[in-house]
């Protein structure tokens, strides 16, 4: 076994991802996020997938995500939010899953943050033809107020798909889940502070981690709904259409998607540890859309020094994992691993 502090002394940071949720049996992947879209909004919409298991939807998702891909354009009119709410409701899920359709990604639901950083706004654009005057010269005004009006309700579409996804993650039932006895003991044996990725409470319930030895760095659903932080860590926009209206949406769009960094608070957390000699990660991705606090962690004088432990779940992710690591100049000397979990 890798060379861990034990006693009672905290000096390891637990980094704890979606991995290890998953690894309890909690349904807390982004396809199952999807999943919880498909049976509220879309079996409805969509008669032919109708009462598909999670199995089946799996294999159907892209299928059934394309099928809105016209519906970019589609959005209901905000006056009948009062007279028709669900509908309303309804309309911006199926218009934002157009919208995602034309992220630039290969596989959607495995990288969702990442995709919402990556949304092609001038392949969307180029799905409406431009209007022509009399005389067959390019309109723009009347291109642009196509454009504009068209979407005008993607922000709003983009906080009823954050405010969907806070639905989803209440819907999470740790009381079915069971503690794994062997992590368990390796928790009593290495003492630490946990900084903790997942929405969930998993580490109090069935580990009896204190709250205050924990920092949800993405948000804690036992804190209501607006500390859930879920978005993509991409810069401004650099695309635009030279139509105005149209282009504030977008960046109006591409802001409500945006994860809000709490590295400040992170930096408080850490303040409060003592010296840190191993930081121990689970279940952990390593996602782009996180590299900041890794960043973070590697430049704090508490966690500067550190061995980072990686868990064996399976050999191409932890060399995938180290590679990156060594990228942000931590030296391979200072990087192992170990089945924890």
């Amino acid at each position: 076994m890798t060379d861990v502090s034990r006693g009672r002394n905290l000096n390891n940071i637990y980094i704890i991802g979606n991995g290890f949720d998953l690894a309890h049996g909690l349904p807390t992947s982004y396809t199952h996020f999807a999943y919880f879209i498909y049976k509220n909004y879309i079996a409805d919409a969509q008669p032919e997938y109708k009462c598909l298991v999670y199995e089946e939807f799996l294999e159907e998702s892209e299928n059934i995500l394309i099928s809105f891909n016209d519906k970019v354009w589609d959005f209901p009119p905000s006056e009948i939010v009062d007279i028709q709410p669900w509908s309303y409701e309804e309309g911006l899920i199926l218009g934002f899953l157009g919208i995602l359709g034309y992220a630039r990604t290969t596989d959607l639901w495995s990288d969702l943050e990442s995709a919402l950083g990556s949304i092609d706004y001038q392949l969307i654009r180029d799905t409406i033809d431009d209007v022509v005057d009399n005389e067959g010269d390019f309109d723009m005004r009347k291109t642009g107020y196509i454009l504009e009006d068209g979407s005008q309700e993607w922000p709003n579409a983009a906080y009823k798909f954050n405010s969907t996804f806070r639905d989803w993650i209440n819907t999470v039932e740790i009381e079915k889940s069971k503690r794994k006895e062997s992590f368990y003991k390796y928790l009593k044996e290495c003492k630490g502070y946990f900084l903790n990725f997942n929405y969930t409470e998993t580490l109090q319930k069935l580990y009896c981690i204190q709250d205050q030895d924990v920092l949800h760095i993405h948000g804690f659903r036992g804190d209501g709904e607006s500390s859930i932080i879920m978005g993509h860590n991409s810069g401004e926009i650099e695309y635009e259409s030279a139509m105005l209206g149209y282009d504030d949406n977008i960046r109006s769009l591409h802001a409500v998607l945006k994860k809000n960094l709490q590295l400040d608070t992170l930096k408080k957390f850490l303040n409060t540890c003592e010296d840190i000699i191993n930081i121990i990660c689970i279940g952990f991705s390593f996602g782009d859309s996180d590299d900041e606090y890794i960043r973070a962690l590697i430049n704090h004088p508490k966690t500067s020094h550190a061995t980072w432990l990686l868990n064996e779940h399976k050999e191409d992710e932890v060399a995938e994992q180290s590679r990156k690591l060594q990228r942000f100049g931590i030296d391979p000397s200072k990087i192992t691993s170990e089945k924890i979990l």
